[in-house]
């Protein structure tokens, strides 16, 4: 008995709001490591009419390569500007959330990646709906919202769920099939839509440019002449993306082909395949069962129509994961998060051969069944790997930063790495990055910083004092931190002031105070 004609699309509605929702209220709402201080402070720079982070201390600082020192996590000294930092990662996600932080302020910048997992969920289920009907659709919009790694980096301020969304959205615009199977033929306002998307996700994440060549080839219809005039017009609409990119490029590194990551020949190579093959199947095989490898049976099971768009799809899948095994190796499961858009594709085409087959075999309710229970493994697996401690364990850089804002005055300058991104966005102010400090200069540092009215700490995680420790000691005074911090921040933080130190060497007692910031929810 077939869905009514609407549940489907009221279902996947409902799944997609879901995660839109638990991103919402499970999302970390911090900047802290280097990707989301990457994100957040470009676009507090955006939102705020400026093109980067700058710092007034880069130029008249006197310590070695200072300009390095004070560019927060996440980015390197501009090749540009000698009081600016320019960001390691693509600004184009920072371009997305920057009308976000204008209208709302910084918390709203926390709301995009929310809005692109229900993109992703809805792009999902069009495009599984297209091949096998609501059936399918529906149950990869459910399998696609509780795959673990979609559940990871939806609470999170990256741009993997947004590149995802974009890439699919320009699949489900491009790939219009008509009700009854029929190909919609490419006209000019669906090519320039689909260029749009295209261009935006590049902007967004550059090295997946490739991609674009695999849409462009969907236009090919069998017995027809290329279409070019359809694929100049998908040409036209990616052009805006592109231009932005190129102009954001030669802004932040000089160059129209200037990066924060360097040379791409050192990210990409050959040599990086095995490693990244053996890491990204043990992390797939780990998180997200087999079910979407039944997607290679999708020629023998589908047919027609379906069976071409299916074909594309998996290319489409294949070309992005090629261009990751390429890639500098990552052993860390989350780095799943790249492949996002061919799992997400993956899980598309397995939903739409499993209702296929269950058609033949009158076995409908297997793949309902199968989809739930597939869903709460998905879901399980996500919470044993701390997706539900995120907000949590990443809540810890914003919670410090309040502090900071609140207790601290405001030429605080602080001394920290790990949390040199948290400390600008959430709490506006400078920070010196001690790893990249001559070890023969923090006294001098903090000295010079106090003679120019400013009020320097020092801010370390716990898992960074002994590194601290053995960078500065014995060629510093503060270098083995031998006073009391002023205060500990949940066991996981701990603030110095160095104008301590002189009263607690001179018989001084004063107490470190002990905060534990309230749990969020």
């Amino acid at each position: 008995m077939n869905l009514p004609a609407r549940l489907p699309a009221i279902l996947a509605v409902a799944i997609a709001l879901a995660l839109a929702g638990f991103g919402i209220t499970r999302g970390t709402r911090a900047v802290g490591g280097s990707d989301s201080s990457c994100y957040g402070l470009m676009a507090q720079a955006f939102g705020t009419g400026h093109w980067q982070p700058s710092s007034a201390l880069a130029v008249t600082a006197p310590w070695p390569d200072a300009s390095r020192t004070l560019a927060p996590g996440g980015f390197i000294p501009s090749p540009v500007r000698a009081d600016a930092a320019s960001p390691i990662c693509a600004p184009g996600f920072s371009v997305l959330m920057a009308p976000f932080y204008a209208i709302g302020g910084r918390d709203a910048v926390f709301a995009v990646t929310p809005i692109a997992a229900f993109v992703l969920v809805w792009c999902a289920f069009v495009l599984a709906n297209r091949l096998a009907g609501g059936l399918a659709g529906v149950a990869a919009a459910a399998l696609t919202a509780s795959s673990p790694i979609v559940l990871v980096q939806t609470v999170q301020p990256m741009n993997d769920i947004a590149t995802a969304a974009l890439w699919l959205a320009a699949l489900a615009v491009a790939t219009g099939v008509r009700r009854g199977g029929s190909s919609d033929p490419p006209g000019a306002p669906r090519a320039v839509v689909t260029g749009l998307l295209i261009g935006i996700a590049i902007l967004v994440r550059p090295n997946l440019a490739p991609l674009a060549v695999v849409i462009a080839a969907l236009q090919w219809r069998p017995g027809q002449v290329v279409p070019i005039t359809a694929t100049a017009f998908m040409v036209a609409g990616a052009l805006p993306g592109i231009a932005i990119w190129l102009w954001l490029n030669h802004v932040l590194y000089g160059s129209v082909i200037g990066s924060g990551y360097g040379d791409a020949s050192r990210l990409f190579s050959l040599a990086n395949v095995g490693a990244n093959a053996a890491n990204y199947g043990t992390a797939f095989y780990q998180t997200q069962t087999l079910f979407p490898i039944l997607a290679l049976a999708a020629p023998f099971v589908l047919a027609g129509v379906a069976r071409r768009l299916a074909v594309w799809l998996l290319v489409f899948a294949g070309a992005a994961t090629a261009i990751y095994f390429l890639y500098q190796p990552f052993a860390e499961w989350w780095y799943l998060r790249f492949l996002i858009p061919a799992i997400v594709l993956a899980i598309v085409v397995a939903c739409s051969v499993a209702a296929r087959l269950a058609d033949r075999g009158r076995m409908r309710g297997v793949v309902a069944i199968g989809t739930v229970v597939l869903s709460l493994m998905g879901i399980q697996t996500a919470g044993t790997r701390q997706v539900l401690a995120l907000q949590g364990l990443e809540g810890r850089y914003r919670e410090t930063a309040e502090l900071v804002a609140a207790r601290f005055p405001a030429n605080a300058v602080l001394i920290t790495v790990w949390q040199s991104g948290s400390v600008r966005f959430h709490a506006g102010r400078e920070a010196v990055l001690w790893d990249s400090l001559d070890p023969a200069w923090l006294d001098r540092t903090v000295a010079w910083l106090s003679a120019q009215g400013r009020v320097p700490y020092i801010l370390l995680e716990r898992r960074e004092e002994a590194e601290f420790r053995d960078r500065f000691r014995g060629q510093t005074e503060m270098g083995a931190l031998d006073w009391p911090a002023r205060f500990n921040i949940g066991g996981q933080a701990r603030i110095f002031d160095p104008a301590d130190r002189a009263r607690y060497v001179a018989g001084e007692k004063y107490p470190t105070e002990n905060t534990r910031p309230p749990r969020r929810r």
